[in-house]
């Protein structure tokens, strides 16, 4: 006799054939599903920003409330109580003030300094690296066909380096003109990440209500869970990275200024900005810094280049563990591959965003599995 099929598994295989289909049509029409994604964000601009503003400015505010004025919370003080979360928000807004404060008042207009020099001397500067490559050339009998045409290629190449550099300084005015349209976007994402900072703990329990309102009670604490897990991931891999740059950025300061090398302060921001990205953003910012110098003087862009090597041992070996540590518990291969697929699916944002997002998805993928290995009474060793 044949068994008798319930309307619960005839459910589920409908939803899994559901799933297979939605899955599909969204791999083959990615491009178009990217585009309306990216157009809906365009559409949410000032609530992305205040999201994001918000959850980058909780890093500093619950280190204000809990731990800077752990004292004063642990004495159970009422009207404490009541003005902890305003003056912590206060507080983080007033060292963010500060923070670019200095930055527009100190560091930028020695960057924009830096940039219009630079620009001036590339015409000199060409001409003394050619002087230099052939005076090499000469002092080492270098001649005949085989060197004249690696000099063409040479020249070639230098001229083009050249001609981007200048051509890229008008699309940074660009970029900066569009950040300039979008002035609006986060003034008014500033203003919601403050309501947001204030009642966190209001709009969690709220959403919370609805999760466990609508689904049963399994779902509503898996999805707290995995609500729990992503907060920790990206919490702990901005924060780190944040302040992995900063560190970064200081240190090639420092040790350009210690060896005398030029634009100190513009490659030290480039060093700084790019290593944002693990792994590979510090070499990233290596090239045009070293290419910056290199039009100044050859021998310290050799010398130069292996700072830098220098610095990125020190980094990853020392820095990053202690910085960064496990936040994002992800083995170094596995950091690579969320690097370069979300780089290849979304850009630089993709790049920042991949590596905890792929984090969630891993550390969700692997308790689920050592789960279904316990129950089963299988242990593997590691």
């Amino acid at each position: 006799m044949m068994e008798k099929v319930h309307w619960r598994d005839i459910k589920k295989y409908i939803m899994i054939a559901t799933y297979t289909v939605l899955l599909f049509a969204v791999v083959w029409n990615f491009p178009s599903v990217k585009s309306f994604i990216y157009e809906i964000f365009d559409l949410l601009d000032p609530v992305i920003y205040g999201i994001a503003i918000a959850y980058i400015l909780n890093i500093l505010m619950r280190f204000y409330e809990e731990r800077l004025f752990s004292p004063l919370t642990r004495s159970n003080n009422r009207i404490w109580s009541k003005v902890k979360r305003p003056f912590s928000i206060l507080l983080t807004l007033a060292t963010v003030l500060v923070f670019f404060t200095f930055l527009m008042w100190f560091i930028v207009p020695q960057l924009l300094t830096s940039i219009s020099m630079l620009a001036a001397s590339i015409p000199n500067d060409m001409q003394s690296l050619k002087a230099f490559v052939d005076g090499f050339a000469e002092r080492f009998n270098l001649s005949g066909d085989l060197w004249n045409t690696l000099m063409e290629k040479w020249n070639e190449i230098v001229n083009k380096l050249g001609h981007f550099f200048l051509t890229s300084i008008p699309v940074l005015l660009t970029y900066t003109k569009m950040f300039t349209v979008s002035f609006i976007d986060v003034i008014m994402g500033l203003m919601l990440s403050v309501y947001l900072l204030l009642y966190k703990e209001k709009l969690t329990l709220i959403a919370k209500k609805l999760v466990y309102a609508y689904s049963s009670k399994a779902k509503a604490d898996r999805a707290v869970e995995i609500g729990q897990i992503t907060n920790r991931a990206f919490s702990g891999f901005i924060s780190g990275q944040l302040t992995e740059a900063l560190i970064l950025g200081g240190l090639c300061f420092v040790g350009m200024w210690a060896f005398n090398m030029p634009y100190a302060l513009l490659v030290s921001v480039i060093i700084g900005v790019t290593s944002i990205i693990p792994i590979f953003g510090a070499y990233i910012g290596t090239i045009p810094s070293a290419f910056i110098i290199l039009m100044i003087d050859p021998v310290k862009a050799v010398w130069f280049i292996v700072f830098i090597l220098v610095l990125q041992q020190i980094e990853g070996n020392f820095i990053y563990p202690r910085v960064v540590g496990n936040s994002i518990g992800l083995d170094g291969l596995w950091v690579i591959a969320a690097l370069l697929v979300g780089g290849a699916l979304f850009g630089l944002m993709g790049m920042l965003l991949g590596i905890p997002a792929y984090a969630v998805v891993y550390t969700l993928v692997r308790s689920t599995t050592n789960k279904r290995l316990k129950d089963k009474n299988i242990f593997l060793k590691e």
